[in-house]
């Protein structure tokens, strides 16, 4: 156990580029002040308040400068607390040498990234204010935190007296965290394993990097440990940018974005031999990997296995972040992921064509015709999506698995052929989940129209019936060219009386006729529905239009699943 003053005011410490971006929010900001606080009312301070832990290790180029291994997040709000307290006191530059080395550099070094704007906060210190245009300056999630943390430290001690910020600043030096330095970064890395900083719990990558590292330090002497490092380092920086990305909400479910890092580890050990099975979540995974590192023979080719094992880690997060900005760029992309928004068992087989530079527009649509087929005639089918890695190394091989499973899995539904899912899906779209992708697959929009069909975040769009819903309620079935009730009823669900059409606009047609929903057609940022709209013989679209276009999207069909006839 060692006081912070201990600890802080003599020695110089460094965060090593491979570890997390500052990670602090106001709240942990509010538990450390509420220890400061609690410190100062207490009648007998012989007992200090602990903090928490701190491991460190030398570091490789300087002896002189400890990396820290963990608790890097309280570290740095600590020294921006103390670092502000001083500033709040009478003679702030007594007390200089706490914060400077001999070279007037700060004690603590952040990660590259950080070091400017890090400075920037600090200086708001020096100055007595904040600085509100630093705002505009954020350019990583980490400077957001930084930022929102000192802002949270500013409105604690702006207006407290010189005398006072001294006692905090002497409490708060005087409080305690546990010193634990190990002269190996690997074996730091392995007592980490076992601390949980408080501030911020560890997550599956946190975990995984430091089970690893203990591998290779136990095992291969410590040969990996930069390595494993740095890649995690990468990793996380991946991460960062995946969250960042705008088609990150259509991949997964609601909760993919707050869970990217462990869901992508997820995806990664689905296609792991000896580890990976589609009904494993995180936690099995992450344990059936402890089973096979414990009990792999520790040889040559355990180092081996180690290290291709974290460098496909790194690739495939890589990869993962390249097929998010395919979306961008790509119309089959984008409607395969941001649209149709394939199961997530086939994410592995998806990024590992990606990896062996396989993935193409035919691929793409591969996809699509294998989550229509598995995944949108009511039923499922993991067993044969999770299984499509096995054949990611070669485009004809997956072309040809992908085309039997899906053949199998239409007769299993009950179907013939392909010819007679179709003329169903025709007969009967509204229910079906494949609808839009089949829509908007059908016409031909650019990559920059398609994105302007995102709406919060995501494709949200609803199906729209062109003659209303109410048709037989308000009497106007002879109108549209119906016989009888029965005669709507055939026609009323079928692709050709459907059009893509925003939901606030879908709710605004409500019980509408076929004329008064022209001004909202025309509104939409589809532009087939503007030109449908537009068009003189709009009013006439009736029965015989409706059969017109489910003709032509049967044939249509027919060419998109032609390799499946």
């Amino acid at each position: 156990m060692a006081k912070i003053e201990d600890i802080f005011n003599n020695k110089v410490f460094s965060i090593p580029n491979y570890q997390r971006d500052y990670a602090w929010k106001d709240k942990n900001l509010e538990d450390l002040w509420d220890d400061l606080l609690e410190s100062e009312q207490a009648i007998n301070d012989q007992m200090s308040h602990f903090l928490g832990t701190i491991v460190v290790a030398p570091n490789k180029n300087d002896k002189n400068i400890y990396d820290i291994i963990d608790g890097q997040q309280r570290s740095t709000t600590l020294f921006m607390l103390r670092y502000a307290l001083n500033y709040k006191t009478a003679r702030p530059e007594r007390d200089l040498n706490k914060f400077l080395d001999n070279n007037d550099n700060y004690r603590l070094q952040v990660i590259d990234d950080n070091k400017e704007f890090f400075d920037k906060i600090l200086e708001q210190a020096r100055n007595g204010k904040l600085n509100n245009n630093l705002e505009n300056e954020i350019k990583t999630k980490g400077h957001r935190n930084l930022f929102e943390v000192y802002k949270a430290i500013y409105s604690k001690i702006n207006n407290i007296e010189p005398d006072r910020a001294r006692k905090l600043l002497d409490i708060l030096d005087k409080m305690s965290l546990m010193w634990l330095e190990e002269g190996n970064s690997g074996k730091a890395i392995r007592m980490f394993q076992t601390v949980n900083d408080r501030g911020v719990s560890l997550t599956i990558l946190d975990k995984l990097k430091a089970l690893l590292i203990l591998y290779s330090n136990k095992y291969c002497l410590g040969e990996l440990d930069d390595i494993i490092n740095e890649r995690f380092g990468k990793i996380f920086k991946i991460a960062l940018e995946i969250e960042k990305h705008k088609a990150v909400y259509s991949f997964g479910d609601v909760q993919f974005v707050k869970e990217i890092e462990s869901r992508i580890f997820n995806y990664h050990a689905l296609g792991i031999s000896k580890i990976g099975h589609y009904r494993n979540g995180v936690e099995a995974h992450y344990a059936e990997l402890k089973s096979f590192l414990k009990n792999k023979e520790k040889n040559d080719e355990f180092k081996i296995w180690l290290d291709e094992y974290s460098l496909d880690l790194v690739n495939f997060f890589e990869s993962f972040l390249n097929i998010l900005k395919l979306t961008e760029i790509n119309t089959e992309a984008f409607k395969t992921l941001c649209v149709l928004r394939i199961n997530p068992l086939f994410y592995n087989a998806l990024i590992r064509l990606k990896m062996n530079n396989i993935l193409d527009d035919e691929c793409l649509k591969l996809f699509s015709q294998a989550h229509i087929c598995l995944y949108s005639l009511g039923n499922t089918n993991d067993s044969t999506a999770f299984k499509l890695a096995e054949v990611a190394n070669s485009k004809q091989d997956f072309k040809e698995r992908i085309i039997k499973d899906c053949k199998t899995c239409i007769k299993r539904t009950g179907y013939n052929n392909i010819e007679d899912f179709i003329e169903d899906i025709s007969s009967d779209n509204y229910e079906w989940g494949a609808y839009h992708y089949m829509f908007l697959e059908q016409q031909n929009i650019d990559i920059d129209s398609l994105w302007q069909l995102i709406e919060e975040k995501i494709y949200s769009f609803t199906k729209e019936h062109i003659i209303p819903k109410n048709t037989i309620e308000n009497g106007s079935l002879a109108n549209y060219g119906f016989k009888d009730e029965e005669d709507f009823e055939k026609y009323k669900n079928s692709f050709g009386n459907l059009v893509p059409l925003e939901r606030k606009l879908n709710s605004a047609n409500l019980d509408k006729s076929l004329a008064e929903k022209r001004e909202n057609f025309l509104k939409s940022k589809l532009l087939y529905n503007v030109i449908f709209a537009n068009q003189e013989n709009y009013l006439l679209f009736n029965r015989d239009s409706i059969i017109k276009r489910n003709k032509e999207f049967k044939e249509w069909s027919k060419i998109f699943f032609k390799d499946f006839l």
